[in-house]
């Protein structure tokens, strides 16, 4: 053989010295007619690799062509299969919704997909044309967006419209929901106001200053599920508990590091203690409980279940503690770091911690720590996991996936 012509992976032959390179391109004839040269069968066959058919070009004339050929390949590189998966056109931009939810959703730049929890079929979009300020409030099944002068209630039936009463700025913010009263502020710090509405009846209830009577500024408050307290944050880093009656202050108390973070329990408020502490307020009158001292992690928000408390280390430890006096039950090193984005949430007997797209979604065991399994799948991409329940299913997401699963 003196050369070759290549295509792909194959190479022609040209002809030995003397042979006809002409007689190579045609038809010659057989028994029952023309038949094709062997050049020509050939290049059939690197026709049939290119069209996707290598397979069965290479498996021979007598062999069968793969049954699971063109079959979806599983999802997870590791832990359960999820019963269904949801791709969105773009990546999500999960800043953009504010608050734990249990609806599975996936929010992006533009919009915002509400998924059925059985299938993860698409059941509702909303538009988010806002830009970056353009958020959503989640709270229980339904996710409230301000609008100027009303405010929106997305959920799985109509789309609930409330108009902004008579009295108040045009321009405000929905910071908590409690049952049907939502609490918000108006803009402005010297003249801006804090409020609570009727969602039923669209009437105000009460309106007080922004500005606390200390000078600090209340912002980012939280209802507490059973107890007849609110608590916000002010900007004299302090916790202060408000009447959700009236909106005035019942206690104040300090805070550290500028109240990054807080975490409301049954009879307590979780504070950063310092750098690597954690303090236990009483939701009553706001005095110290118990503190807990790390002596090398930092803490972040941990979550508050009945008289469980489950800490979180930036280093990858999470911790089991008794919610009335702060003492461990159980610890687990994680395999991978945490950051403020990584919220769990505790179902169906166990605790699932979301991490780095790589490092996946750790499902531990609530009474030992235990792991169970750990979730990964093969997705491109470059956010932190989030996860959400609705007590019956658990949805786990990142990037441009959101994936559903049973929490057991």
């Amino acid at each position: 053989m003196t050369g070759g012509e290549q295509v792909g992976s194959i190479v022609f032959d040209e002809p030995e010295a003397g042979g006809s390179a002409a007689g190579a391109e045609e038809l010659t004839a057989g028994p029952g007619g023309p038949r094709l040269s062997r050049r020509h069968l050939l290049l059939g066959a690197a026709g049939l690799a290119g069209a996707g058919a290598a397979a069965w070009w290479a498996a021979g004339p007598g062999d069968a062509p793969d049954p699971d050929a063109g079959r979806p390949q599983p999802v997870a590189v590791s832990g359960p299969q999820p019963s269904w998966s949801f791709r969105a056109p773009a990546a999500q931009a999960p800043e953009r919704v504010v608050g734990p939810t249990v609806l599975p959703l996936v929010a992006t730049e533009d919009e915002l997909f509400l998924l059925t929890p059985e299938t993860g079929a698409v059941a509702k979009r909303v538009a988010m044309p806002g830009g970056p300020d353009d958020t959503l409030l989640a709270a229980g099944d339904l996710l409230y967006q301000t609008r100027v002068g009303r405010f929106l209630a997305h959920g799985y039936g109509m789309t609930l419209q409330v108009a902004n009463p008579s009295g108040l700025s045009p321009s405000w913010e929905l910071l908590a929901v409690g049952g049907d009263v939502l609490y918000g502020a108006t803009r402005g710090l010297k003249d801006g106001k804090l409020f609570a509405l009727s969602m039923a009846s669209g009437a105000l209830l009460w309106t007080r200053p922004v500005v606390d009577r200390d000078g600090g500024y209340l912002k980012a408050l939280e209802t507490v599920r059973g107890r007849a307290v609110l608590v916000a944050h002010s900007t004299r880093d302090e916790v202060v508990g408000l009447d959700p009656e009236t909106g005035e202050r019942i206690w104040a108390a300090p805070a550290d590091q500028g109240l990054s973070w807080r975490e409301c329990g049954a009879d307590d408020v979780y504070v950063a203690s310092r750098a690597t502490g954690i303090r236990s307020l009483s939701l009553r009158d706001g005095s110290a409980n118990w503190t807990v001292e790390e002596q090398e992690a930092r803490p972040l928000r941990p979550l508050a279940f009945g008289n469980t408390l489950f800490l979180l280390r930036d280093n990858g430890v999470v911790s089991c503690n008794d919610a009335r006096d702060g003492g461990e039950l159980w610890s687990r090193q994680l395999p991978f770091r945490l950051d403020a984005r990584c919220r769990p949430v505790l179902v169906a007997g166990s605790l699932f911690v979301p991490g780095p797209v790589s490092g996946g979604v750790c499902a531990l065991d609530e009474r030992t720590g235990a792991v169970r399994w750990t979730f990964r799948d093969a997705e491109p991409g470059v956010q932190y996991w989030r996860v959400a329940t609705d007590g019956r299913h658990l949805f786990l997401g990142h990037d441009r996936v959101l994936h559903g699963l049973a929490p057991a």
